[in-house]
């Protein structure tokens, strides 16, 4: 369990680090960099594992690499390059949520009472944390919400498809050839949207960098995934609820962002609402099988 809190803490700090890294230069190509570097660490199992792809599922391994990585990573920096740390984290708390009603919808997975009970009471403390606002520097702004919120919603749209696939291959294959791809991928997109970037070198924002490209990237997910050894899907599944809670504290801690009450009131309710999703299946599980006995 320790490995997966701490890959969870790693992942709830990136949108701290890419403040820092925006010192230096602006959301796209830090995105590019991030990708880039990510890459590079995995290029020698990339090359030992290319053959094992078979034809057919290239087309699908590109558009899920580019939704996984492109998309949702420059949705969510760009994002948070307007709003504060502390409510794009909050938002990425509403994700476990977001899956189940993304599976219902496209899915045909239906989702029970309790999950459009929890639904509706995440999706209020939204509401709640961008009425509230933030205070010192913890501006909460609408439209970057709303593009963490959209990097969210693409991220659920590709998870089924992208078991699907690792189901196939093997996450031996996918991951190294997904990053590698990825970071290939993005640079189109880079270089239109900001075609000329400034540079502004400090230390800080490399390594900022640094920690996004190596930590957040590669190192986390090897963390997740050998907690995966030991740790239940359940309890995976409530201590992703802890990814906004790490954001939270130290987007106040380390930025010095500040939300006002009604705010802060908003993110107890998404993170409580997000946990309380991920809980009611197991205690419900155990007073069906009570009552049956």
């Amino acid at each position: 369990m320790f490995f997966q809190i701490l890959a969870l803490f790693m992942w709830g700090s990136s949108f701290i680090a890419a403040k820092y890294a925006y010192t230096m230069l602006d959301a796209v190509w830090a995105v590019q960099i991030r990708l880039l570097i990510a890459a590079l660490l995995v290029l020698p199992a990339c090359r030992r594992v290319l053959g094992r792809i078979p034809k057919d599922k290239w087309k699908s391994l590109l558009w899920l690499a580019f939704g996984n990585y492109v998309a949702v990573l420059m949705l969510q920096l760009i994002g948070v390059q307007y709003t504060s740390a502390a409510s794009a984290v909050t938002i990425v708390g509403l994700e476990p949520i977001l899956m189940v009603m993304v599976g219902h919808f496209f899915f045909r997975d239906k989702a029970e009472w309790y999950h459009w009970l929890c639904g509706a009471a995440a999706f209020f403390g939204v509401l709640l944390l961008i009425l509230g606002g933030g205070e010192e520097g913890g501006e909460i702004d609408l439209f970057g919400c709303l593009l963490v919120f959209l990097a969210g919603l693409v991220f659920c749209l590709v998870m089924r498809p992208t078991q699907k696939l690792i189901a196939d291959i093997g996450a031996a294959a996918y991951t190294p050839v997904s990053i590698a791809a990825a970071a290939v991928m993005c640079l189109p997109v880079v270089l239109v949207l900001s075609p000329a970037p400034q540079i502004d070198w400090n230390v800080q924002g490399i390594a900022a960098l640094l920690y996004l490209g190596i930590g957040c990237s590669w190192f986390a997910y090897w963390l997740w995934n050998k907690g995966m050894n030991s740790v239940s899907a359940n309890l995976s599944g409530l201590l992703i609820s802890l990814e906004p809670v790490f954001g939270v504290l130290l987007a106040v801690v380390l930025l010095g962002e500040r939300l006002s009450p009604l705010a802060v009131s908003g993110v107890v309710v998404v993170i409580a609402a997000a946990l309380l999703a991920g809980m009611l299946p197991k205690w419900l599980g155990r007073e069906k099988a009570v009552c049956k006995t």
